[in-house]
């Protein structure tokens, strides 16, 4: 069987959730870097395979698909060994969904919204309404949390989805554990305990948030 295909950049939060989730689960990809400065995601062949051209998009038997959402399930439910990240029980999945669904609607949109501006078009400021929504985010988050996790008490693919963007987020706006106890402590957990965090959600984070901020001087520069 041909190897799945993944095509992704090394920082994107979308990206590494895909890449954490077929790690968690023993799944090898064959990963191919875009560059988006290049416009990479926009040629013939990519729109082919996703018209939407966003990142990452996986092959598998080339059949295409996108949205990392989407393909951390898929993956799951394919080749996963057991249920333990998206359970079979609705109630558990139901819930999974609907942090999922969080984090394509508020936490990646909003990190992004921050992020695009300054890398792909020149910008040279933050706006005060784009980190205020950054922490509007972390007030759900600090509200939703009851345990270690966000649902249940194991790992999901709710908190892999979840920890990418919320790791970038923090690298470049620190969650405050006078005002978020609770989410200071679950990132710390989850630094802790989720197996390949450190490559995924600090090494990689920070070279994102790294490039972000050389971008910003570069930009005034010019």
């Amino acid at each position: 069987m041909p190897p799945i295909v993944i095509y992704t950049t090394r920082r994107t939060p979308p990206g590494r959730a895909v890449e954490l989730t077929a790690k968690l689960i023993g799944l090898e990809l064959e990963v191919k870097w875009l560059d988006l400065t290049k416009k990479e995601h926009l040629t013939p062949e990519y729109l082919k395979m996703n018209p939407q051209h966003t990142i990452p998009t996986i092959t598998d038997n080339g059949v295409p698909l996108f949205d990392s959402h989407s393909i951390m399930i898929y993956l799951v439910s394919k080749y996963a060994k057991n249920d333990d990240l998206y359970p079979e029980d609705l109630v558990m999945r139901a819930r999974i969904n609907s942090i999922l669904f969080f984090e394509a609607g508020v936490m990646f949109p909003r990190v992004r919204a921050i992020l695009e501006p300054v890398i792909y078009q020149g910008s040279t400021e933050i706006p005060q309404v784009k980190v205020d929504a950054i922490h509007a985010a972390y007030d759900l988050l600090e509200a939703t949390l009851q345990s270690d996790y966000l649902v249940g008490d194991r790992l999901t693919l709710a908190d892999i989805s979840v920890s990418t963007s919320l790791s970038t987020a923090a690298g470049l706006f620190p969650v405050d554990s006078g005002k978020y106890p609770k989410l200071a402590a679950y990132m710390k957990h989850l630094e802790k305990n989720m197996p390949h965090y450190q490559e995924f959600n600090v090494q990689r984070a920070t070279e994102g948030i790294d490039y972000f901020w050389h971008r910003m001087e570069f930009n005034k520069q010019t």
